[in-house]
Order: structure tokens, then C-alpha cells, then sequence
């Protein structure tokens, strides 16, 4: 009876332990941030300048995962899908995106953490009148060296059209939007458009893989893949329309692989500038170079 008892007394000891574990585990927080930001209601005109800023706690484990869809005249978008790890510290975010021509926008802003439990957040914005498209810089020829190139840089900043090299970009890692290199995929050698924080990149540029700053560029591969922007389009490009419409974040990567001459390969910036890239020149080998020429949002 006595043996019984105390199998009895430990199985409620286990499984009340369980239980108080996970009455303890709480909830991810996520709060929009004061400040020059978008507000619910806003009414902004097509075009016009979106910032959402959020901050957000794990709830006592690491934050995994953020997730941003913007639903559009019914149509939901996924603006950004991204898994992290931050265990410590929360998550302190700008989100920069451009309002397009919907008479409504619905925003959903989430956070998951370790537990796999999420919290939401939820701004609408409304057309405002007339139309806030902008001005573009435009680089009409920028050298970067593949990976195994040592003639031209391989680090670009768009907004300013700056190149770096593996030397230089010492101090300026945190401006970093796109650099090129060259591999073996599908069969074919690649010129390939890629970013800081692809997680491939370290394997041909080392260096990038000690950056504390790794910025994230995405490339809308399936715009390059089937040749969605036209070559007269882009020649005739003078503000932002075409940069932002061009630009589909659910066809969108980090990497953008068959980059070949003649491509044109709109992408989105961390900071959230929308731009396009012709592919002026792209060699096939990684001792060779991409010619692009660049339009960006101002």
C-alpha cells in the first residue's frame, strides 16, 4: 500500500510540476512605437510614404518569427515573413513600405516566439487624394567584382551608389544592400544578385559573415524569371511608380539567381526603398564582374 501511495504521489507531483510550467509560460507582447509613424485611420495618397514602427518582448522565450501582410482591396500580400532568434533584448523594427491604390489597407503585424504563441497587431490606412510618387536616383553604370574577382569592388550602397571593397567596407557594413557572385545551379553557372544577410553568402564572402549589421535586400526573382518589366518602361522611368508597382514581396527573395545580361530585377531595400537593377553586363565565372545600372527611390 505504501508503494503504491508513493508512485501515486509522484505521478501528481509530475504532472502538477507540468502543469505550473506551462501556466507560466506567457504570451509574446507587441506594441506600436511613438513617434513619426503611420497611424490608424490615416488617410495617405497612392504613392505616399508608410512607417510602422513596432517593438516586441518574447514573453519570457526567444522571438522566432515576424510576419507583416498588408490586405489590400481584399487581396492579401505577405509583406515580410522573416525568422529570427533573439533571445534577449526584444524586437525593435521600422517597417517602410509605400501605399498603393487601394481604398483600404488592412496591415497585420506578428510576432511568434519559441512556444510557438504569437501576438497581433492591426493598422488600417486609408487612399488620400491625389498622388505622392517621388523622385528616383539613377546610376547608370556600376562595376562589382564576383567573388573571386579582385579588380572591382563587390559591395554596393544603392542610395548612394557607393562600392566597396573587402578593405574599405570596414565601418560601412551596415549600408550594404547588394553584392554579386557566381555558382553552380540548375545545371548552369549563375550570376547571382544577393544580400548581407542570405544566409549562402559567408560561403563566397567570408568577410560578411563577421558583419554585426547584415542587411536584408529582397529581389523579386519571378519578375527577372519572366521578364515582367520591359526595357522601354525602365528607360522611361523619372519617379518611383514604376519602382513600387513592379516590386511583388510574395515572389521575393534574398538571393536572385540567372541574373543574366539584360535582366532587369526590381528589389526592395531594408530600409524599404524600392528601386530596379538592369543587368548591364553579368560574366558567368567567379573571377568575372556585373555592369548594373540602378534606379532607386530617393
Amino acid at each position: 500500500m505504501n508503494r503504491i501511495l508513493a508512485i501515486f504521489t509522484i505521478v501528481i507531483f509530475i504532472v502538477t510540476g507540468c502543469k505550473k510550467e506551462e501556466e507560466s509560460k506567457t504570451p509574446p507582447l507587441i506594441n506600436f512605437k511613438l513617434g513619426e509613424y503611420t497611424n490608424d485611420g490615416d488617410y495617405i495618397p497612392a504613392g505616399g510614404k508608410l512607417v510602422f514602427g513596432i517593438a516586441a518582448s518574447g514573453g519570457g522565450s526567444p522571438i522566432t518569427n515576424l510576419r507583416v501582410q498588408r490586405i489590400a482591396d481584399g487581396v492579401t500580400i505577405t509583406e515580410i515573413d522573416r525568422g529570427l532568434y533573439i533571445a534577449e533584448g526584444g524586437l525593435d523594427y521600422d517597417v517602410n513600405a509605400v501605399k498603393l491604390g487601394a481604398d483600404q489597407e488592412i496591415w497585420h503585424f506578428m510576432v511568434m516566439n519559441a512556444n510557438r504563441d504569437s501576438a497581433i497587431l492591426t493598422r488600417t490606412v486609408y487612399l488620400g487624394e491625389g498622388s505622392a510618387y517621388g523622385p528616383i536616383k539613377h546610376f547608370e553604370s556600376l562595376k562589382i567584382g564576383m567573388q573571386n574577382n579582385s579588380e572591382f569592388p563587390h559591395f554596393l550602397d544603392v542610395n548612394t551608389g557607393d562600392l566597396y571593397t573587402n578593405e574599405s567596407v570596414a565601418g560601412n557594413e551596415a549600408i550594404i544592400d547588394v553584392l554579386g557572385f557566381v555558382y553552380l545551379t540548375g545545371g548552369i553557372m549563375s550570376p547571382t544578385l544577393s544580400c548581407p544577410q542570405y544566409t549562402s553568402v559567408p560561403g563566397h564572402y567570408p568577410i560578411v559573415g563577421g558583419w554585426s549589421v547584415r542587411n536584408s535586400t529582397l529581389y523579386d526573382y519571378n519578375a527577372v524569371d519572366n521578364d515582367l518589366v520591359n526595357h522601354q518602361d525602365f528607360d522611361n522611368a523619372t519617379n518611383d511608380s514604376l519602382l513600387v508597382v513592379s516590386f511583388n514581396p510574395q515572389s521575393a527573395s534574398g538571393n536572385c539567381k540567372y541574373c543574366f545580361t539584360g535582366k532587369i530585377v526590381p528589389f526592395r531595400t531594408e530600409d524599404g526603398k524600392y528601386g530596379m537593377i538592369r543587368v548591364i553586363h553579368a560574366d558567368q565565372v567567379p573571377e568575372g564582374y556585373m555592369e548594373l545600372e540602378v534606379k532607386v527611390q530617393e
